[in-house]
């Protein structure tokens, strides 16, 4: 499958001139909307958005610290990993904080089971 016609952001939407971002992310209405993502925390919410812009589309990636350190505290951070598990947003597939590495999440569908 070859690459489309890129569709330009409107010029409310990004400071880019020819309106092409580089990196951007997609939410259905059905999510954003979903009790379970209404009931996170502000934190939490963000902390979720941004794993999505870092993921680039993919359901497993890696957050480090360099990136979430922009948004979040630490401790921000990882009180709003335990609610995005606890709530079926993600998993985490690799903890290697003593390898001094980033960790690998998931994106889970379990949250649309959730009420």
């Amino acid at each position: 499958m070859g690459k489309g016609k890129k569709t330009p952001f409107r010029e409310w939407e990004t400071t880019k001139k020819d309106g092409l971002e580089r990196r951007y992310i997609r939410m259905g209405d059905t999510q954003m909307l979903h009790p379970s993502f209404q009931n996170l925390s502000h934190i939490a919410r963000s902390v979720y958005i941004y794993m999505k812009l870092e993921s680039g589309g993919k359901q497993i990636f890696e957050y480090p610290y360099s990136k979430y350190k922009k948004i979040v505290s630490k401790q921000g951070f990882q009180d709003a990993v335990k609610v995005l598990v606890e709530s079926g947003f993600i998993e985490i597939v690799e903890k290697n904080g003593n390898l001094r590495k980033p960790n690998i999440y998931r994106f889970s569908p379990r949250w649309q089971a959730i009420k």
